[in-house]
């Protein structure tokens, strides 16, 4: 079979699929399947083949593409019960656009505080933050069009004026039939109608939430990479996306690793290898950690999808064994499993940190998993590394060629990956620091474990200024964390001058942003836990850390946020509020909606029960659209301080009223 009459054939499978199976998955879930996802998840099956239990040799006869399509519906109906659930029980959207809100309100309250210091060294952290609240407002408007599109238009009202009569019939129906037909003809009639009601509301929820509610390739690779460990990118065929990622803001001053990590991941790989395989030369507080779990985030998707093991503390003679699992000593239980062979295949980043501590055996190790891919545990199993990213962190010679403290280093703003690689002056004057350490490294590990490291990647200090800028991301940090009030901490600039000077002791082992956020765990903690415990800290307040130049100490105040922002600002927000709110009441209905269609299924399946629990699930079908049937209302109440949206709700339930008295009058 020629390529063409392959793309022919797969074209014929899936419009098969589409015509037979896709709109019995819409319906049953709620959700819009794109053509693309059919073809990606045929793909998939296609190119794992074990895993999904489908073998197959050559051109596709009957039976195989039965069973084919079956495994397809599977995978499918897998991705719509997982974004189903999602929109259902996970609080991911409401907290986006909570944090959304947040986030914005900070850099709003940030930005007026820097306009009030004006202080030179702070332009930096204003652009940074100025490009933040553009974003957010891009975000918020573009939400804001699409809702107010919405609920302004008269379309929109017909539609919500049908949907509550639509409601109102099946809950007389039922309650009709709870009360006068009980035969098994009306019963079934019944379904019938009920059917046909529910599928119509249900269109009218997916295209309001379209985004949330569509089965996408994404969705598809999503709900197989659980399956098969791999990471939804690779499922896909695509490079992961290491630039212009909003996380990648959290990464100071070492931009530069993520540009390399990025080249070398698009570069072609042998076969039966991890995805990565990199060595991070640095010292303590670099962010090397930071850049960890960002690379987990973007490649695999969960920042927890990250494996940490300090390799200082295996450097005993049973390091190996605690790895492995290899039954040679008394302190190993008989049978336990080592700790990198706990799963047959791993998925997602391994940070070996202080690599350059570990003795010889754990080296050969590491060898052995960069250059093919896997190893053998203490039981002769074999345990699979070629879905991971492999990290190694070395400090070999940092502390005596790495230039700390060079006085240019506050000007510095690249640090060269490979000799070449970028072009700037104090690079090239500083290439020989990159170029020994690099020197130190292949004299430490040899020729042999290196050939199969994708890249040895240097990290540059940080200057006074980038570490002001890790605090000022620690500070946001602990006011998320410490509270859920959306609490706002301010520092000024001397006082961050006085953090980032205390937490730094020379010849102190630990450096940086680690330092740094030591520091205000053992002396801003405590003061946020009193204040807590004093009931201090109120909803949208602002904690100004300052510093008294006298004394050299820090001083504590706390300030309500709406008497510090222009009126303007103090609307926006307003109106933010007020979407956010309209968003969750929408998903609400849109959630009990989908719930009439999960309880009209549980009718049918009662068909032939007892007639007293076939009345329990009609009472629930009732209960469920009276709360329907109410939320209009409710809705209304929310846009009391906008008399537009008040005008056309209260016109939407105008006519609904209209409606009911001339259908009460035709009976009449």
């Amino acid at each position: 079979m020629t390529g063409i009459d392959a793309e022919l054939c797969m074209e014929e499978f899936v419009a098969k699929i589409e015509v037979e199976d896709q709109e019995k998955l819409e319906l049953e879930y709620g959700v819009e399947i794109e053509a693309e996802a059919v073809v990606d998840a045929c793909r998939i099956i296609k190119q794992y083949p074990d895993v999904f239990q489908f073998n197959c040799r050559g051109t596709l006869d009957d039976t195989e593409r039965a069973i084919l399509q079956m495994k397809v519906v599977e995978l499918l109906e897998e991705a719509c019960l997982r974004l189903r659930h999602k929109f259902d029980y996970s609080r991911e959207g409401e907290d986006e656009l909570e944090v959304g809100e947040y986030r914005l309100h900070r850099a709003l309250v940030e930005l007026n505080e820097i306009e009030k210091e004006r202080e030179p060294s702070t332009q930096k952290w204003r652009d940074r933050v100025a490009k933040e609240r553009e974003e957010l407002n891009d975000m918020w408007n573009k939400l804001e069009i699409k809702w107010l599109e919405l609920q302004a238009s008269r379309q929109r009202y017909d539609i919500r004026a049908r949907e509550a009569l639509l409601l109102e019939r099946m809950r007389e129906g039922l309650v009709y039939y709870l009360n006068e037909e009980r035969s098994k003809e009306n019963f079934s009639g019944l379904l019938q109608w009920l059917d046909e009601h529910v599928t119509e509301l249900l269109y009218t929820t997916r295209k309001d939430f379209k985004h949330e509610l569509t089965v996408s390739s994404h969705a598809i690779a999503l709900a197989a990479s659980l399956l098969i460990d791999a990471p939804p990118s690779q499922l896909l065929s695509e490079s992961p996306v290491l630039q212009n990622h909003e996380s990648i803001r959290r990464v100071i001053g070492q931009e530069h690793v993520l540009l390399a990590v990025s080249a070398a991941l698009s570069r072609q790989r042998p076969p039966r290898r991890p995805i990565g395989s990199f060595i991070f030369m640095c010292g303590s507080g670099c962010g090397r950690t930071e850049i960890a779990k960002l690379l987990a985030t973007l490649v695999f998707g969960k920042k927890d999808m990250l494996t940490e093991f300090d390799l200082e503390k295996y450097t005993g003679p049973n390091s190996l064994s605690r790895l492995l699992g290899v039954l040679c000593s008394s302190h190993i239980e008989p049978g336990k499993k080592g700790e990198l062979c706990v799963k047959k295949r791993h998925l997602g980043v391994i940070l070996f940190d202080n690599v350059d501590k570990a003795p010889v055996s754990i080296i050969e190790l590491l060898t052995q998993i960069i250059g093919f891919g896997y190893l053998v545990d203490g039981n002769g199993n074999s345990v699979d590394f070629t879905n991971t990213m492999i990290i190694m962190t070395t400090n070999i010679g940092c502390d005596q060629l790495w230039p700390w403290n060079c006085k240019c280093a506050d000007e510095v703003q690249k640090f060269p990956v490979k000799e070449g690689l970028f072009d700037d002056a104090w690079e090239r004057n500083h290439n020989s620091c990159y170029l020994s350490l690099l020197r130190e490294t292949k004299n430490h590990f040899g020729p042999q474990f290196l050939e199969y490291v994708d890249d040895v990647i240097g990290f540059r200090s940080l200057s006074s200024q980038q570490l002001k800028a890790v605090a000022r991301l620690q500070l946001r940090d602990l006011a998320v964390y410490m509270t859920q009030k959306g609490l706002i901490i301010y520092s000024s600039e001397a006082a961050l001058d006085i953090i980032v000077r205390r937490s730094a002791w020379p010849g102190d082992r630990i450096k940086g942003g680690e330092k740094i956020r030591m520091w205000l765990e053992q002396n801003l903690v405590p003061v946020l836990f009193e204040m807590i415990s004093k009931n201090e800290i109120s909803d949208l307040s602002i904690m100004y850390i300052e510093a008294s130049v006298e004394t050299d100490q820090l001083s504590f105040r706390m300030e309500k946020t709406g008497r510090l922002l222009e009126e303007r600002d103090v609307n926006q927000l307003a109106s933010l509020k007020e979407l956010r709110l309209m968003y969750q009441k929408e998903k609400e209905r849109a959630k009990r909606i989908y719930m009439l269609r999960k309880f009209q299924n549980k009718l049918m399946a009662s068909a032939n029960a007892g007639f007293d629990h076939v009345t329990n699930v009609v009472q629930d079908l009732v209960n469920i659209i009276q709360d329907l049937i109410t939320i209009p209302g409710s809705i209304v109440r929310s846009f009391l301080d906008n008399p537009k949206k008040v005008a056309m709700a209260a016109l939407n339930e105008d006519e609904v009223r209209q409606n009911k008295r001339a259908k009460k009058g035709t009976k009449g």
